[in-house]
């Protein structure tokens, strides 16, 4: 087991513990609702208690009509209790819970204004959250302007935690410089094991005596709406952090399927575009590209990506027009949170932000130390990218570094063996003057033959292998029969004959030619069988050994000999259609010489 695959077993461990953790939060919410409904109950029987005795007949009116204001006052003030309950029990967005309770503790405390802040652990300081009979002009006061939790009155409530009321006319007027006429304030604490949850102020404009029932009430509401922000923020903080899981876990599995698709190729390209692909699924943006650096051109090269419309790929863009050159000098990430607020643009930069996008991160992709390339995501969105993203794009960097790298050392491979290969080559046809660049014209034909067939690169490349080595076993044979004007010896004949079963022979421990060998081996055999060396026939022959046949035969007529000058192309052409069927498969004919005819 990897290193990733413990990771990525932690984080569905924790992540199960959270799920735990949340049922168990949504039983306790569901606990306190339960709990709403039960004071729901008791207050309908206090309503019912006061009908009660209004009907008593022995009451005087005057008793009654007093009774009466009262009850009317009751009812008022348990609708609005009864209606904070229902909030609390059946809203989990903080905001609408807020403006319930603003609304009805406007009405419950008969007070003029109604605010409400929620505290922010982060900023260490209040947010404004609901405001209810604010003056509408100075709504915008009220967003800007927050109480101070080092005010006395603020600090005193928290203190205590309960309401306090506030007369003194010089302090009313240092929290609120932007209100006028203020008789009294009610600072009411929202307050949860020591800690600020928020904070709910009336403000009175018409003297009010506040009697102990009125404490009580507003007591009550501290009580209720304290257990509902700790409620709240406790489902809110298990969620965000299931939610974080889960974007851990996604990502991790999405690099395990970057680390798989890179791995399964080693052409650069192929890798390239694979990353830009799967990057956008981890990190939202509009644009995922990347750029090699090409020092001899002075400029990057864009290689692979997505939502760059104003150039092609392929396109070289001069170091000059793109401040992605200091990552060339520097190595260091570039991050760029508004474009539009950045002065002195350079061409790319300014043509990205007429396109619309406003952020990017640039990461420069390296190699022992080399920058040798940088992959960067854009967003139309200022500040789009967070830190955890960055984190993510530096692990992708390394892992595209490691993939190029094992890609560049194959490359490497591959031209050094090719170029031995063609090395070969050329010292077998520099054995006669006559077979001067023989070899590589076979290939061309035979490349030209495997394209319009449609062949893969895999069989593409053993046909060009195939075409360079084809002539190998002649390295035995003799110049003096290579080179004779005249018509050859049997015995002569037969030393020719055994070149095709010698190359394979020399060939036969060299791993990557395996599937070459029966290319080099059997392309003197005849569609008839009456070639050599073991006289196959028809589709017997391998479809590789065909083509090379007729390339073999087509550049031989085509050349001069020791004993005759060439005889030209029309002449040639009609020896490969003549023979079709007889020395030549005569589908590969067919699209030999088409091809011919469109060259």
């Amino acid at each position: 087991m990897n290193e990733k695959d413990i990771e990525l077993q932690s984080l569905n461990s924790e992540l199960e513990l959270l799920k735990s953790e949340l049922e168990k939060k949504e039983k306790e919410l569901s606990e306190l609702k339960k709990l709403a409904v039960e004071r729901d109950v008791d207050l309908e029987e206090e309503r019912r208690a006061m009908l009660f005795m209004l009907e008593d007949a022995n009451q005087s009116t005057e008793e009654k009509e007093r009774a009466l204001e009262g009850l009317k006052d009751e009812i008022e003030i348990t609708t609005h209790l009864l209606m904070i309950a229902d909030a609390i029990a059946h809203t989990s967005d903080m905001d609408k819970l807020m403006e319930q309770v603003v609304s009805c503790g406007h009405k419950i405390m008969n007070c003029s204004i109604c605010l409400s802040y929620i505290w922010d652990r982060d900023t260490k300081r209040f947010s404004p959250s609901q405001c209810y009979g604010l003056p509408h002009a100075t709504i915008p006061i009220f967003r800007t302007e927050v109480p101070d939790d080092r005010a006395e009155p603020v600090k005193e409530a928290f203190k205590k935690n309960e309401p306090i009321i506030i007369t003194d006319a010089s302090l009313i007027s240092q929290m609120f410089l932007w209100l006028s006429d203020i008789n009294a304030v009610a600072i009411i604490p929202l307050v949860s094991k020591n800690e600020y949850l928020g904070l709910i102020i009336g403000i009175f404009k018409e003297p009010r005596e506040f009697t102990e029932r009125d404490e009580k009430v507003i007591q009550g509401i501290t009580y209720q709406v304290s257990v509902a922000l700790e409620q709240g923020r406790l489902y809110k903080e298990s969620i965000d952090k299931a939610m974080e899981l889960s974007h851990k876990v996604e990502t991790i599995q999405v690099m395990h399927e970057i680390d798989r698709s890179i791995l399964s190729t080693l052409k650069s390209e192929e890798i390239l575009e694979t990353v830009t692909r799967i990057v956008a699924k981890i990190i939202p943006c509009e644009r995922a590209t990347v750029v090699m650096i090409d020092r001899e051109k002075g400029g990057f090269l864009y290689a692979a990506g997505f939502g760059v419309a104003f150039v092609p790929k392929g396109t070289l863009v001069p170091f000059d027009d793109s401040s992605a050159k200091e990552i060339i000098e520097t190595g260091r990430t570039e991050y760029v949170s508004n474009l539009a607020e950045v002065k002195g643009l350079l061409p790319l930069e300014r043509r990205f932000l007429e396109d619309g996008f406003l952020s990017h991160i640039r990461i420069p992709l390296m190699i022992k130390g080399e920058v040798i390339g940088i992959l960067t995501i854009g967003s139309k969105r200022p500040s789009a990218f967070t830190k955890e993203d960055l984190s993510t794009l530096e692990k992708l960097s390394s892992q595209i570094g490691v993939a190029l790298s094992n890609a560049r050392l194959v490359s490497d491979l591959e031209e050094l063996f090719l170029g031995t290969v063609k090395s070969l080559s050329s010292a077998i046809d520099a054995k006669s003057p006559w077979t001067a660049g023989h070899s590589e014209r076979v290939t061309k034909y035979a490349l030209d033959i495997g394209k319009t067939m449609g062949f893969s690169e895999k069989e593409l490349k053993d046909l060009e292998l195939a075409g360079l080595l084809h002539d190998i076993g002649k390295i035995g044979t003799y110049e003096a029969v290579l080179d004779k004007p005249g018509k050859l010896t049997d015995e002569e004949y037969e030393i020719i004959k055994k070149h095709p079963a010698k190359g394979a022979e020399i060939l036969k421990d060299i791993k990557q030619l395996k599937d070459v060998l029966p290319f080099v081996k059997y392309h003197h055999e005849r569609f008839d069988g009456k070639g050599y060396p073991d006289g196959l026939k028809d589709e017997d022959i391998p479809l590789g050994a065909r083509i090379m046949s007729i390339a073999d035969t087509f550049d031989a007529i085509l050349s001069d000999r020791p004993y005759r000058p060439s005889p030209g192309i029309e002449y040639a052409m009609s020896e490969i259609k003549k023979n079709a069927g007889i020395q030549f498969d005569p589908q590969v004919a067919e699209v030999f010489l088409r091809v011919l005819s469109k060259s």
